[in-house]
């Protein structure tokens, strides 16, 4: 403010509110109404003060501290309004200081973002690795299931009291075949058929156990054969040690039944 000075300290306190003087007052807004520099000055001053309450934070303070200020404002040395020595009019504090808390803000606000950033591709690869692990599980599992339904095929071939027939059909010539191995010990059995007549979409074969002291046929397992009649089925009695003095083999609906339903269409050969 090089051009009127002896208004620096009016206009300071004008737009802090707190010009009380009513003389001071009105010679000062007499003055705002001539003079565009001082009513420049008058609204940058009070940008500032503007500025500075809304970065300020806390309670307000006593009504007895800003009487202190203003006290403190009055008792400063005041220029002689008759002497032409000019000043610059100081600012309460640096116009880029005031800006310090909204740059802080739109730091903070951009490391927010690009850790939230990286917190989200860091969860995106745990669930991708997790999947992944699943999958490699699955395929575990199913491998481990694969050699342990080997080795019982192993064990059954192998087993001292496995005993091998063949199956045919059953006043026809003996062109289908359905040889299995069945260990009493184990209770297990394995079928391995092969010519024999396709059947329709809703029909498969079962094979019955004949248990050797004449109780009820028991289900021992079912397949389809492929389109040229082949087809093998591996099966685990619930119950070893069941002495059979024959198998049969039925056409039943898809899934299996209970009980067979006649005609036996393949048995043990002669």
């Amino acid at each position: 403010m090089s051009a009127h000075p002896q208004y620096a300290e009016a206009l300071a306190l004008y737009a802090m509110g707190t010009l009380d003087n009513p003389e001071s007052l009105a010679a000062l807004e007499a003055h705002l109404g001539t003079c565009g520099d001082c009513r420049g000055e008058l609204e940058a001053l009070r940008a500032d003060v503007a500025l500075l309450a809304l970065s300020a934070t806390g309670p307000q303070p006593p009504a007895r501290s800003r009487q202190r200020l203003l006290s403190a404002i009055s008792a400063e040395p005041r220029l002689d309004r008759r002497s032409p020595q000019r000043y610059a009019v100081g600012r309460l504090r640096p116009r880029w200081f005031t800006f310090a808390p909204v740059m802080v803000m739109l730091l903070l606000a951009v490391f927010s973002i690009l850790l939230w950033r990286d917190v989200r591709n860091t969860r995106r690869e745990l669930r991708r690795m997790h999947a992944q692990m699943d999958q490699m599980q699955a395929e575990l599992e199913q491998k481990n299931k694969e050699l342990a339904d080997a080795k019982m095929v192993r064990d059954l071939l192998h087993a001292p009291d496995a005993k091998q027939m063949v199956l045919v059909t059953r006043k026809t010539p003996a062109q289908p075949q359905m040889k299995m191995i069945y260990s009493p010990q184990k209770g297990c059995l394995l079928l391995m058929a092969s010519n024999a007549p396709v059947l329709p979409e809703d029909k498969i074969y079962e094979l019955w156990l004949l248990p050797a002291d004449g109780s009820a046929p028991m289900a021992a397992g079912w397949f389809k054969p492929d389109g040229k009649g082949n087809g093998m089925v591996f099966h685990k009695l619930k119950t070893a040690g069941i002495d059979a003095k024959g198998f049969a083999v039925t056409v039943e609906p898809s899934g299996g039944s209970q009980t067979p339903t006649p005609p036996i269409v393949m048995e043990p050969a002669g």
